[in-house]
């Protein structure tokens, strides 16, 4: 944990303040990012936003400079990286097209942080869970927030400057932090990260980029372990499955399979909200149920279940204890048991 004055902190700084490197690539994105502005300048003119074809959205043939999700994603990188993996998010958009249209008139408005990001972004698929995507195209055209798109690095660095986020969320919410929305959540780390930078002379006059590298350079969170993608997965043929699960729904196909061994004789219901199901355990008492590939990505509130049934737990038992998440059954290992 650092204090704003400590020593070693403020050398950290005045360490990475003299790194060229990183001054250079942060003076490269805010060039993107004002070409970027010039290309699709929605914060002014949100009419324009209807004028949006598949194309502008995404289309990424070679050569092509023009579309919105490659400045959101590439050309802005060095000022806000995103790390979802897959570009299928961006081909949703271009299908949903006029949900998108939608959703960005509302990131370009005057709404409060959190109600930008608590619009129901999660309509277009890809686009829900931890709502980066739609974090970095709100930056885009709020600069002034942090360009730290993962809750979990927000609490790792909120943890890191020693910031009691739970009591500030009770300060500012009147509700603990674990049922605050996603969006009040980023509210409330906007608010309580940034009041920590004002404090600082040199933190200060930094951009908010700038100070988000700094962070993730110096105190680097941990990253959860998933599947390698340049291995097959390892064949599952006598459990029904060719693979190793990559979607949910096939959590929810092996659970089928062995749910009575894992404690659960009877399926009550399985539905498509949360919680994903409703079951009967050993002892005929009703318990709550989310299904997740990996329990990293549960983001729901943990009061509203009594177990994640995952493929694999990818978090650490700190993790776990830090979010206060429900009990946390891995297929992966109850099968190899």
């Amino acid at each position: 944990m650092v204090n704003v004055n400590d020593s070693e902190f403020e050398n950290k700084i005045k360490e990475f303040e003299k790194n060229t490197k990183w001054r250079k690539k942060n003076e490269k994105g805010w060039e993107n990012h004002s070409k970027f502005i010039k290309l699709f300048p929605f914060h002014e003119k949100p009419d324009l936003i209807d004028n949006l074809t598949p194309d502008k959205i995404f289309n990424p043939k070679k050569g092509r400079e023009d579309y919105f999700f490659l400045w959101i994603e590439v050309r802005t990188r060095d000022i806000g990286h995103l790390r979802i993996g897959s570009a299928y998010v961006f081909w949703n958009a271009r299908k949903e097209i006029e949900k998108f249209k939608n959703l960005l008139k509302i990131a370009v408005s005057s709404a409060p942080l959190s109600e930008k990001i608590d619009a129901s972004w999660e309509d277009i698929k890809g686009f829900g869970l931890d709502k980066q995507v739609a974090k970095k195209i709100i930056f885009c055209y709020s600069p002034k927030i942090l360009p730290i798109f993962k809750t979990d690095d927000l609490e790792h660095f909120a943890d890191i400057l020693d910031l009691d986020y739970r009591q500030e969320a009770f300060n500012t919410y009147g509700k603990d932090y674990d049922i605050l929305s996603l969006g009040q959540k980023f509210e409330l780390f906007n608010n309580i990260i940034l009041n920590f930078k004002s404090k600082n002379k040199i933190l200060n006059k930094w951009d908010n980029a700038f100070f988000s590298r700094f962070l993730y350079v110096n105190f680097t969170p941990s990253r959860p372990k998933y599947v390698n993608k340049k291995h097959e997965p390892k064949p599952f043929s006598p459990l029904g499955l060719i693979s190793e699960p990559t979607y949910e729904q096939e959590v929810v196909f092996l659970f089928s399979k062995f749910h009575k061994k894992l404690g659960f004789p009877l399926i009550v219901k399985i539905r498509g909200e949360f919680p994903d199901a409703i079951v009967m355990d050993n002892n005929k008492e009703q318990k709550k149920i989310e299904f997740e590939i990996f329990s990293s990505q549960f983001n729901h509130d943990p009061k509203g279940c009594d177990y994640i049934i995952c493929w694999e737990n990818d978090l650490t038992e700190e993790q776990i204890k830090r979010k206060r998440l429900p009990k946390i059954i891995s297929l992966k290992e109850e099968l190899e048991t």
